[in-house]
């Protein structure tokens, strides 16, 4: 069963809450329902939402839109406009994990002339995690005979982050939840380092 959502915050376990600035009843597509297409691929059965519109359709979701769109001439309030007014329409966890994740990682390649933005590369890293721990189909590689996963810059900007800021135990614990997801080994093992080195001083 291929798994799809109404909006971001009706996924269990993530906690979101709509900004005020949003209002889904405004947003194009807000209702559309997928239909279930069942196709054979190297012998196995497999499902594929199919997304009925004006143009007749097809596989990617209205949130999935919102993710591959071009965002690099987009001014911030409008990248985020984007992001947010994306994380209302239906689509799949994958579509949001991408959609929150290229927010993110847009905002952070302006940091320097923009350090503002980094409060909103806290919140977006936060909420893509919080979402791959509730739904990790969101980052797995799909038919791998082993479980694996995409790699997830939201784990790599995050660390980056608060190690810039000297906030060891907030980087090691995020890098310690990506390793759940076969990432952040390394980061993992220096911070743990570098902790213990911080620590040792403090006791004298």
């Amino acid at each position: 069963m291929v798994d799809w959502f109404r909006r971001f915050g009706d996924i269990p376990s993530v906690a979101y809450q709509t900004p005020p600035s949003v209002d889904r009843r405004r947003l194009r597509e807000s209702e559309a329902i997928p239909e279930v297409h069942v196709h054979e691929f190297e012998g196995k059965r497999k499902e594929i939402l199919w997304w009925p519109a004006k143009d007749g359709g097809g596989s990617a979701s209205p949130a999935h839109c919102r993710a591959f769109g071009n965002s690099r001439e987009a001014s911030t309030v409008e990248l985020l406009k984007n992001c947010f007014e994306g994380l209302e329409l239906p689509g799949q966890p994958s579509d949001y994990h991408f959609l929150i994740q290229g927010c993110a990682s847009e905002l952070w390649k302006r940091r320097r002339r923009e350090p503002e933005v980094l409060d909103d590369v806290e919140k977006l890293c936060l909420l893509d995690i919080r979402l791959i721990e509730a739904f990790p189909d969101s980052v797995r590689v799909e038919f791998a005979e082993e479980a694996s996963f995409f790699r997830v810059e939201s784990f790599s900007l995050l660390i980056e982050l608060y190690e810039r800021e000297g906030s060891l135990r907030e980087a090691l614990d995020v890098a310690e939840r990506a390793v759940r997801y076969g990432q952040g080994i390394e980061a993992r093992d220096r911070l743990a380092e570098r902790l213990a080195s911080v620590e040792s001083e403090d006791r004298g």
